[in-house]
């Protein structure tokens, strides 16, 4: 392969040959020969050689400085001339020519192949840098920030299209400008002096890498930006740099996107309250003052609205949020200006009161905020009542975190709802220990349920008219190994809080059922069950469907499983309570409203309930025989079960004074300690049967008379 493609231009013909000869014989490609000037620039458009040997002096009209000029407009070709002249006037004219090479006649091989080589070298050089400079210009004028190079001095070289955008400067205006000139530079935090780029990059020869400015414009307008900088080292026989690059980047929309990335950390979306994390540090720092300054008192209010999820299920969440909203004006126009509210999620507000020295005031401003809810609020045009249960923990010494703060006033806002709509509640000492309590049973009631540790008695419901046993009642039982017997009233509450209550109820229907059938199996007697239903079981959506399978899994026909249901249940949502009533019903299931009296039950809805029995509480029945109000009461439940065509069940019942009285009322059902108390289920039937409450099938054997364990 030859090392170069070569066109000779010579008119003298002789001279033409032995050129042409001589760069043979050093391996070129000698394409074409020519002798005239116009001849010359026809060919090398058609042949276009690597390097072109052009005499000067043609005996043409246009001699070879003429002819080179005119192929350099029109192709990147390196020329070398060839003449026996050399006056200074043929040197000036062919040197327009940025000729690559100027060799005297006569010359020798060696010569002529060092000025060849050393041509196309040029050339080559050449063209790669501008091909480089060519992609670097692209890659800079594209590129999306700003590109500004300086010399070793910090002027200003070159700048791409983004930079002039930035500083709202033309190329042509940055001529002998220097880098501090066009860059105006203002401290990101203070506002004060901006970096200096010459000394920090150029004379010590540091990086700069994301460092914030704002960047004062030609125009005088301000941005902020970016910056990254660095200088261009030498060629390793100097230590100083010979300029630097500056970039620089526009970041207002990224401050806005971090503006909102940080609201949305510390803001609630809804209402635009401080949330959970930024309440949290607020409630950290008033411990922190309150630690050095014993007078900085504070307090911490959670609040919960009472009728939430009726407006949210029964009016859309669109009008849930509009009452949240409107809450959080509310609530807000009470408070001062050093005070926080926060909405946590949902219905759960936050409140943090500074510079309350003492309960009185606490409670005072609690007063305010609860007057806030007197008034009705108008969502989607209706008025809708709703009132809000609030916790209160007062700042003490022992708290060292917003954590536990935080904590004891949910603690404290569960017991104002358990108190009832409307109220409030200051946490004290004794709900701190049921709420270290709930933390160390939770764990051991789940591994209590998964092991089947906790067992079912029963007392039985006796039929006022013949004396006989109607139904039981079954009663959940925990033997705890570690702390002991728990009672109900201790551990089903921690069961409700923590959501154990589902597999509990559960686990109570199933083996209920399991003790149905054996009392049939081996006694042949069919004793129904009542089962007492928690709020969160009766809320289950599905709960006709779970029970239908537990008892058509277990073989027990539905007549012999009947619910009860506190009255405060059933009253809390009535569409939903009537819609699930119904379903038991359907099934087959009795259903029993417990604790009747002790709330707030409207008699309009309690005609809805396709109910068959109403409890009498016992706190109604223990001063019966002499408390006039109790009579009344107990007499006013009977009297209304019977309009209703109702049974009436009364319970507590210890004395025989009691049972007549309830008798001489009425009442249809009995149950309470004057007959049994709980037993558990093998001694069940032996016991009933020994006091005569109970008749078994004639073709069973007699049982034993011992009585059975009773526990009460």
């Amino acid at each position: 392969m030859p090392k170069a493609k070569i066109m000779v231009v010579e008119d003298e013909v002789l001279v033409c040959k032995d050129i042409a000869s001589r760069l043979r014989q050093m391996e070129y490609e000698v394409v074409c020969t020519v002798g005239k000037g116009a001849d010359a620039i026809s060919m090398a458009l058609e042949a276009c050689p690597d390097l072109i040997m052009m005499d000067i002096h043609l005996r043409d009209e246009i001699d070879g400085i003429e002819a080179a000029e005119t192929i350099h407009r029109r192709m990147d070709v390196p020329i070398i001339f060839c003449t026996a002249y050399s006056n200074d006037e043929t040197l000036q004219r062919a040197k327009i020519t940025a000729p690559y090479g100027y060799i005297l006649k006569p010359f020798d091989n060696r010569e002529l192949e060092i000025n060849i080589e050393i041509a196309l070298y040029k050339h080559r050089t050449e063209r790669m840098l501008l091909e480089t400079e060519g992609r670097l210009n692209t890659t800079i004028s594209n590129i999306s920030e700003g590109v500004i190079g300086t010399d070793r001095s910090g002027r200003v070289a070159v700048m791409n299209p983004v930079a002039e955008m930035l500083t709202r400067t033309s190329s042509a205006e940055i001529r002998g400008m220097s880098i501090r000139q066009l860059l105006e530079l203002r401290d990101f935090e203070s506002r004060g002096h901006g970096i200096d780029l010459k000394s920090t990059v150029l004379r010590e020869g540091k990086s700069l890498r994301d460092v914030r400015q704002h960047l004062i414009s030609r125009d005088g307008s301000e941005l902020p930006v970016e910056i990254n900088a660095k200088p261009i080292p030498g060629d390793g026989r100097q230590e100083e740099s010979i300029g630097m690059v500056v970039c620089l980047r526009d970041i207002s929309q990224q401050l806005g996107y971090e503006t909102q990335i940080r609201r949305n950390a510390f803001y609630d979306a809804l209402t635009s309250l401080p949330n959970r994390t930024l309440f949290l540090d607020r409630v950290g720092n008033a411990i922190f003052r309150s630690r050095q300054r014993d007078e900085d008192r504070f307090a911490v209010l959670f609040l919960d609205l009472d009728q939430f999820r009726t407006v949210n299920e029964g009016l859309g969440h669109g009008a849930g949020d509009h009452l949240i909203i409107e809450v959080s004006r509310r609530i807000s126009y009470v408070l001062g200006q050093a005070d926080t509210l926060s909405r946590f999620g949902g219905d759960i507000f936050g409140v943090l009161l500074e510079n309350r020295a003492s309960l009185q005031e606490v409670m005072e401003t609690v007063e305010e905020i609860k007057s806030q809810f007197n008034g009705s609020f108008e969502i989607n045009n209706r008025i809708i009542d709703v009132s809000c249960c609030i916790g209160i923990v007062i700042s003490h010494e022992h708290y060292h975190s917003p954590e536990d703060m935080v904590r004891d006033a949910d603690t404290a806002m569960h017991r104002a709802k358990a108190e009832g709509k409307g109220s409030h509640t200051v946490f004290d000492q004794d709900m701190y220990t049921r709420a270290l309590r709930y933390i160390e049973w939770r764990d051991e009631m789940q591994r209590a349920l998964e092991e089947e540790k906790f067992e079912l008695q029963f007392q039985p419901i006796i039929n006022a008219e013949i004396g006989k046993v109607s139904s039981v009642e079954a009663l959940v039982r925990w033997q705890s190994e570690k702390y002991g017997a728990v009672p109900p009233t201790e551990f089903i509450p921690v069961a409700e809080e923590s959501g154990l209550i589902l597999a509990l109820g559960r686990w109570i229907i199933e083996n209920v059922c399991q003790h149905i059938n054996h009392w049939k199996k081996r006694y042949g007697v069919e004793l129904k069950v009542g089962v007492n239903l928690s709020a969160a079981q009766f809320d289950q959506d599905n709960l006709a469907l779970e029970i239908r399978q537990i008892l058509r899994a277990a073989g027990v026909p539905p007549r012999m499983l009947g619910v009860e249901i506190t009255e405060s249940v059933a009253m809390r949502n009535i569409e939903f309570s009537v819609d699930t009533m119904s379903q038991l019903k359907e099934l087959g299931i009795s259903i029993s409203i417990d604790d009747f009296g002790t709330g707030y039950s409207s008699l309009a809805y309690l005609k809805r309930f396709p109910i068959s029995t109403l409890k009498i509480d016992r706190s109604f029945v223990k001063e019966i025989t002499r408390d006039r109000n109790d009579q009344a009461i107990a007499s006013s439940i009977i009297a209304l079960a019977q309009a209703l065509d109702l049974n009436v069940l009364a319970e507590g019942v210890e004395t025989q004074e009691q049972h007549r009285y309830l008798l001489g009322m009425g009442c249809d059902f009995i149950q309470g300690y004057y007959f049994s108390g709980a037993l558990d289920s093998d001694g069940l039937v032996p016991a009933l049967q020994s006091k005569g409450l109970l008749d078994l099938p004639e073709n069973v054997l007699p049982i034993d008379s011992t009585p059975p364990r009773q526990v009460g």
